[in-house]
């Protein structure tokens, strides 16, 4: 009988484990589409920020993208990629806003 409450034991732990790891692999690759989404955001829009906020935020999410296993770590660089290009956010001319 023991060995059936020690298997059980071991199973539920595994279990456990799993079903935590499967979650934060969920958040991990949100996180990494969201940098790719960035990145492309950043490509496509280049006039519209400085050489130097692309520069940083670019550092930023290749940070993110080796942070692959630390959700928060990811979500981090995103946040200051984010504030790199903010900052560095050029005035759009005249006769584009018109």
């Amino acid at each position: 009988m023991k060995p059936m409450i020690y298997a059980a034991l071991i199973a539920s732990i595994a279990m456990s484990s799993a079903s935590r790891s499967l979650a934060e692999v969920g958040v991990t690759d949100a996180c990494q589409d969201e940098a790719d989404e960035l990145q492309d955001e950043i490509d496509k829009n280049e006039d519209d920020y400085t050489v130097e906020s692309r520069r940083k935020a670019k550092n930023h999410l290749l940070a993110a993208k080796t942070n692959r296993l630390n959700p928060a770590k990811c979500r981090g660089n995103i946040l200051d990629a984010r504030k790199e290009l903010q900052e560095g956010k050029r005035e759009k001319r005249k006769e584009d806003r018109d």
